[in-house]
């Protein structure tokens, strides 16, 4: 877990990199997950980062992929890696991924997860997600519903072994339309708070796994420095 670029009172990208295993360690595939979710600290402002200005449909996505969504509507990128087992063999399936703002689903802020998963299928997937409340030390939780992810005919469901994402405006160009043009521009990012807590902000992950097992781990990304 990262900032990008650590500076108090002003906008960030939260980078954050997870990998999983089996309840025996390396070697072992995890079970298929159902949700995810993401905790980040109080008095992150994701609301008022500047992203998320438009929102994209399922429509959208599932008729023309990201390209079908406005451009101010994307909160962030990565790639991810599945895994499955053919025989004795362990075969991993590659994906990127791409988090857009989606209309707003009964008062909570949702979003879109898009999969294009490219190597050894082709195959794309569409996950719902929210932003949701979260006790301290928390502000407040992104939370991914995961259906089965299929693979060959008679094999097991993709299990995710690693994600890696972005939430913020690192790498993102929004554009205005201004006068009939279109004016390319950054947003400013999640606000970071003007003090940084003892020990740093805390961030966890909370994993539900298709067998019910449930695994939550936590970090601390340290005070940035002053300037």
């Amino acid at each position: 877990m990262s900032l990008v670029p650590e500076q108090l009172g002003r906008g960030t990208t939260i980078k954050f990199d997870f990998a999983l295993a089996g309840p025996h360690g390396v070697g072992e595939l995890p079970p298929p997950i159902t949700a995810l979710s993401l905790l980040y600290p109080r008095g992150f402002g994701i609301v008022t980062s500047g992203l998320g200005l438009a929102s994209c449909t399922t429509t959208a996505l599932e008729t023309l992929g990201p390209s079908g969504c406005p451009s101010r509507s994307l909160m962030g990128y990565g790639a991810a890696t599945g895994a499955i087992e053919v025989g004795h063999e362990v075969v991993d399936e590659e994906a990127l991924t791409a988090v857009f703002m989606a209309p707003f689903d009964n008062g909570e802020i949702a979003l879109l997860f898009f999969l294009d998963a490219y190597s050894p299928l082709f195959a794309e997937r569409i996950f719902n997600g929210r932003l949701q409340p979260a006790r301290a030390p928390f502000g407040g939780a992104l939370t991914i519903a995961v259906p089965r992810i299929e693979s060959f005919p008679e094999a097991p469901d993709v299990a995710l072994v690693r994600l890696r994402s972005t939430i913020g405006p690192l790498g993102i160009t929004y554009y205005n339309h201004i006068h009939g043009k279109f004016v390319p521009y950054q947003p400013s990012g999640i606000i970071l708070p003007h003090h940084c807590p003892r020990g740093g902000f805390p961030f966890a992950a909370r994993f539900a796994f298709a067998d019910g097992r449930q695994l939550t781990t936590h970090t601390t990304v340290r005070c940035p420095h002053r300037l």
